[in-house]
């Protein structure tokens, strides 16, 4: 571990990173030359806490996807221009050969922050992508500074506010990609499944409801209304407080479809999720009608099985189904946030769309 200016300090992590490369490995007897494991740079950026819970998803990760880490957060109790780092390195045989990786954590002082782009750019390996995840608590100054310069963009819109995403996604060409949006990957396929042999349907929409557990988290009711929005035309023209639950749904905002109808969009409060703070996605109802004749579309978690959810469909055609939803660790969701790259222009969309929604009436979607 060192402490200390910025250009003494990571000047000794160079160092001492280049002497363990340049090091043949003897676990083995031997001496190996090693060879470096690098598909990606990962760079984590949250407050001190989120960092450590990083730290075990970054090492399962590593199993995958395996190259170097770094590590970043703020520390205001250094002085302000110093940073502080420590790095590690492992080695694992496969075969003949040693295969290794290494990590770096490094805290900053307040004013030292605002050189956290040039030091990954030091830091990081040439030849492979910069992965930058801006988790919970991430310092706006550190996430600022790093979305212009790397090639991909990672963030959480179930523990971060939509608005702020959408600021740090104005500022960097980067692809993006989101935990929640993985998470619920099968909710948004199976709501898009309803209009797959009947796309005209999708014209003639005039209310969205919106069924969310209560909780202190962001609303995950923003993204998927965004991301509705964006692929349909839509375009939000109010939002008011959300309905709470027992009573009838009320509206609490409104859009204008690309025909030009309104569209009623209604966010209704549903019990806790289990996990304190925690927000998820309890059900979507959409009306809408099918050559003249009213269409109601529905689907729904149930209340007994959570992780299942019926799709209804009633009035000019009638189905009705049970879908599990399926449950995949964080490890894995984060390594889909990494390879999948089918989705970054329908996120970036869906994610502009949710903070213009979000912010009317001077409101934040929570």
């Amino acid at each position: 571990m060192s402490t200390g200016s910025i250009a003494e300090v990571i000047g000794r992590v160079e160092s001492e990173l280049a002497r363990f490369w340049s090091t043949p490995d003897a676990s083995g007897g031997e001496p190996i030359a090693k060879t470096r494991a690098s598909t990606m740079n990962f760079v984590a950026v949250g407050s001190r806490a989120e960092v450590e819970r990083l730290k075990e998803q970054t090492e399962a990760l590593a199993e995958t996807h395996a190259g170097r880490t770094l590590l970043i957060t703020i520390d205001d109790r250094l002085a302000p221009l110093s940073v502080d780092a420590d790095w590690s390195a492992t080695c694992r045989r496969d075969g003949e050969v040693p295969i290794c990786q290494d990590r770096v954590e490094l805290s900053f002082g307040v004013a030292a922050a605002e050189r956290v782009a040039s030091v990954v750019s030091t830091l990081t390996i040439s030849d492979v992508p910069v992965i930058v995840e801006l988790a919970p608590g991430a310092p706006n100054v550190l996430g600022d500074q790093l979305a212009p310069i790397c090639d991909r963009l990672v963030f959480d819109s179930a523990e971060t506010c939509i608005e702020r995403i959408a600021d740090v996604a104005r500022g960097t060409r980067a692809p993006l990609a989101d935990r929640a949006f993985v998470r619920t990957f099968s909710f948004r396929e199976l709501v898009a499944r309803f209009f797959d042999d009947m796309p005209e349907a999708c014209r003639s929409i005039r209310r969205v409801e919106i069924t969310r557990s209560v909780g202190s988290k962001p609303d995950p009711a923003a993204l998927f209304l965004g991301w509705m929005g964006s692929r349909l035309g839509w375009v939000f023209e109010s939002r008011g407080p959300g309905a709470g639950g027992g009573g009838a749904p009320a509206a609490v905002g409104r859009a204008r479809g690309a025909d030009g109808g309104p569209i009623e969009i209604a966010l209704v409060d549903g019990p806790p999720a289990g996990e304190p703070g925690w927000r998820r996605l309890d059900g979507v109802r959409i009306s809408t009608s099918l050559r003249g004749e009213p269409l109601e579309l529905a689907c729904v978690r149930l209340d007994r099985a959570p992780g299942t959810v019926r799709w209804t469909m009633a009035g000019a055609r009638s189905a009705e189904h049970l879908h599990p939803l399926g449950y995949r660790d964080e490890t894995w969701v984060l390594a889909k946030t990494i390879d999948a790259l089918e989705g970054d222009r329908l996120l970036r969309d869906a994610v502009l769309a949710a903070a213009a929604f979000s912010a009317l009436n001077g409101g934040t979607t929570r």
